[in-house]
């Protein structure tokens, strides 16, 4: 199953490599990610779809310790829409 994750966080040096990096760590694979344009002076915002490496993991954990990385404003989860097999 894949989850869609929209981080909210303050724009800084290494702050979305901080941010990939503990999604990586804590076994979650990044299907796909969508990062707008960010203005320095204001927050930040990225979109994830992940996927859990195997089924110990949980999204709740990951929801957890994202909201404790410095920076962080906000996080947000749900269950991504399958995707249809092209026929």
């Amino acid at each position: 199953m894949t989850t869609r994750i929209e981080i909210d966080f303050a724009p800084a040096e290494g702050a979305i490599l901080r941010l990939v990096g503990l999604i990586e760590r804590r076994g979650f694979e990044v299907v796909a990610m969508d990062v707008p344009p960010m203005d320095r002076a204001r927050s930040a915002s990225m979109a994830l779809s992940l996927r859990a490496r195997d089924a110990t993991r949980r999204i709740e954990t990951l929801d957890a310790q994202i909201r404790r990385i410095h920076g962080v404003s906000d996080v947000r989860h749900r269950a991504a829409p399958a995707m249809e097999a092209a026929s």
